[in-house]
This record gives structure tokens, sequence and C-alpha cells, in this order.
């Protein structure tokens, strides 16, 4: 398997949690308004066609970016990001006051709703419909709870910054409607030795060839270095032929723990599981319905992931095709054994470095730093699924469950070790820097 490689612990602990500290109504009843929107964001994910890994974690991005914002007014001392991301104006809010005329989870409610809908029009219709029903429920709710004019002057703001995120979002036009143009049948793949070509039963055009040009948000591809794989070698006992025999052997039995493993992560069967990127926001929802951080923390960190994934699967897509490196099966059936079948069909896009394993890996940053890296926790996120094995798993740190999901792609037969052990460190570099971005005047997380 590969290495455990621990994430350090990272001093930016968010400190003071419900069970010590009272939080006010209006800040449970938001976690309320987030979590309802991230749960029906997930279902919205795996059933709408084109959202696969890269296009979601933009997504994910950018429903972060508009709820955080549309929370400012009541979250003293905490920064816009507008700062940060060029071309992004975020709406004014000087007139608005957390002890007078805003309501947040009015503003919460609202700015989700739009948002959601600008990125999911494609949605099938019950989903849709579930958009409309969540926010006239919590519509209905929150009017219970504040001032009729107080509710209307929030939404309004909330719904203004969701205009807002979402003409910026058009600006980029490679990654903007992303989920509409998955497969580029004009483009050619660069062919010789050791590249990647289109192939399996089923073989489709590339996936999103040009995403590596997407505007990113805190690291883009000339910011980090990501190393080169091992060199193309055909010869037995060469270094690349050590690596497609790993595969191989892992796959001769297929044991029952790898097999589950391989199951229990791959996530990468559209309208069947959650994308990568998606995977780890079902990790979040999760834990934090577990663990109950304050509401600014919960924000933060939704926030922080939607960015971190984007960037890693960006900066993965960039270089993907960069290299444009052969998977195993091409090497396998080719040099090692005719008629070799992976697990599951290879997905139609050069393998280095992992994606799986970089969204897994920023993603345990960002979650060690929220909720502390030693945990004792059993994702159940495909719980009773009968298709596969999803049998829930537990685990007791992040980066054991970054290093599993990574480990999976090569128990799935999808990718050689290099592809993720460089996924993993790309992963927790482009962690490190979305962590590093200050959200409030202090100049750390927020606590």
């Amino acid at each position: 398997m590969i290495a455990v490689l621990a994430l350090a612990g990272i001093g930016f602990g968010l400190g003071c949690h419900p069970d010590t500290v009272s939080e006010s109504m209006e800040f449970r009843e938001a976690k309320e308004v987030v979590f309802n929107w991230y749960s029906l964001l997930l279902d919205l994910e795996q059933n709408t066609p084109g959202y696969r890994p890269p296009v979601s974690g933009r997504m994910f991005a950018y429903v972060g970016i508009t709820a955080y914002e549309a929370a400012l007014p009541a979250l003293q001392g905490y920064l816009q990001v507008s700062g940060y991301f060029p071309g992004y104006v975020c709406p004014d809010r000087s007139g608005l006051s957390a002890n007078g005329n805003f309501y947040l989870p009015a503003s919460l409610n609202a700015a989700y709703a739009e948002i959601v809908r600008q990125f999911f029009p494609t949605a099938p219709p019950h989903l849709q419909e579930r958009i409309f029903l969540l926010e006239a429920e919590w519509n209905k709710r929150l009017a219970e709870r504040a001032h009729e004019s107080v509710c209307r002057q929030s939404s309004a703001f909330g719904k203004s910054v969701a205009y807002r995120v979402w003409h910026w979002s058009r600006t980029d036009s490679l990654g903007h409607d992303g989920y509409l143009f998955n497969y580029d049948r004009h483009y050619t793949s660069p062919s010789g030795p050791g590249l990647w070509q289109p192939g399996g039963q089923h073989p489709m055009p590339a996936l999103l060839p040009h995403w590596g040009k997407v505007r990113t948000f805190v690291v883009s591809p000339a910011d980090i270095a990501v190393r080169p794989p091992t060199p193309y070698d055909e010869r037995p006992g060469s270094a690349f032929y050590t690596e497609a025999m790993e595969v191989f052997t892992i796959s001769r039995p297929l044991s029952r723990e790898n097999k589950w493993i391989a199951e229990f992560w791959s996530d990468d069967i559209p309208g069947l599981t959650v994308s990568p990127a998606g995977r780890w926001i079902a990790i979040a929802n999760q834990l934090f319905q577990l663990k109950q951080p304050f509401l600014p923390e919960l924000l933060g960190a939704y926030l922080r992931l939607g960015l971190g994934l984007s960037d890693a699967l960006t900066i993965c897509w960039n270089k993907k095709y960069q290299y444009n490196l052969i998977r195993p099966e091409q090497y396998i059936r080719q040099f090692i054994q005719p008629g070799w079948r992976p697990l599951h069909e290879n997905p139609s896009f050069p393998g280095y470095p992992s994606g799986h394993s970089a969204a897994g890996a920023v993603a345990a940053e960002i979650l060690a730093a929220t909720l502390g890296d030693v945990l004792k926790f059993t994702d159940r996120t495909h719980q009773n699924r009968k298709e596969f094995h999803g049998e829930p798993r537990t685990y007791n740190s992040f980066a054991e469950m970054a290093n599993e999901n990574a480990f999976s792609r090569v128990a799935l037969g999808v990718h050689f070790r290099m592809d993720c052990e460089e996924g993993l460190r790309l992963g927790r570099s482009i962690g490190k820097r979305v962590l590093a971005l200050p959200l409030n005047r202090d100049g750390v997380l927020a606590n």
C-alpha cells in the first residue's frame, strides 16, 4: 500500500465549540440552512449530467464564496474575499447590521437558492423542484423569527451576492458552464510510446482537455512545481515496468479488503456516485454535523474546501494533459498480460498526477486544520448502496483517509503508485496555501 504520510498538525485550531461556549439562535439556525443546502448540492451534483471532478470542484468554490460573502454582515472582524479575487466585486453591505436590519439565515437561504439555481439549470426536474421547495420552506420558517422587512432586506442582500459571484464566474469562459462541455471531440491526443490515448471497452473522447487553463483561486499551475513521472520504459525490471507490475500483482487476485477500498472510494461513476470533489464535501457534511463547529468556522471551512478542491483539480488537469501519461491498462495489456482489465473502466483522460489523490489530500489538510487530525470517524457516504461495496469504513485521522483514497486508485487498476503519490504531495501543498489565506483581521482561520 502507499505509505501513510502523516499530516502535520497545523496551528490554525478553530478553538471553541458549542459544547463549551453558547452559540446564538441565529447562528444555530443559519447552520441548519447551510447543512440543508449542502445536502441538496450533493444530490444535484450526483444526478446532473456534466458534473465531473473539476467541474464540481469549481462549482463548490463559487458556492462557498457566495455563502461566506452573504454572511459577512453578521461576522464581525471577517474580511471580504474580493481583495483576493481580481474581477469579483462584492455588493455594498455598509447599511446592514447584525444587530438591526440583517438576519443571517435569510441572507444565506436566498444566496444558496440563487447560486444553486444558476449552476444547475439542467438538473432533473424533481431536483429543480427541491431547490424551490427548500428555499420556500426556509422562507416560511424564517418569517416567524424576524420582521418581514428585515428578512426581505437580508434576502435581497444574499441574492445580490449570488448575482455578483455568478457574473464573475461568467468571466472565466473556459470554466463557466463547464458541465455542458465535458468532451472535446476535436481534441487529438498526442501519440507515441508511453502516451495516453482514449481506449478501454467503451472509448470516449478526452474529458476536459483544456480545463488546465481555467481560472484558479489561490494557486495557479505556474505557482507550484509538479514532479515529472518516472521515465517511460518498456524493459522488464525498469522502474516504470515495476510500477505496472505492482498494479498487476495487486489485481491477481484482488483481495476482499482491497476490492472494498477500491469501490468505496471510486466516486467517478456519473449518475451513480458523487464526484471525487463531492465525496469530500459529503465527508465534511457528516463531520460538521457531528462536531458542530461555530458558524464562522463552518462557512470558512466550506469556502476553503471549495477553493482547494477546485485549484487542486485544475492544476491536476493542467499537468495531466502536459505529461499525457499512459494508464496501467494500456501498458499491462501490451507488456505483461494481454486481455488484463482493471476492476473498473478507465477514465477518459491521462493518469498523471491522480486527481482523486490530490482532492483527498487538499481536503484532508483543510479538515484537519478545522477539526484536528486525530479523530474516530466512520464514513457513511455510500451506506446501503447495493451496486458496489459501500459498507462504511472507520478512520483515525484525515491523513489515513487521504492515503487510503489514493491507494484505492492503484487497487482499482486505473493509476500507478507514482500518480497517486504525486497527487497526494500536490494536494497537501495546495491545502497549506489555501489555509494561509486570511479570512479575518487577525490573519488566521475563523475562531
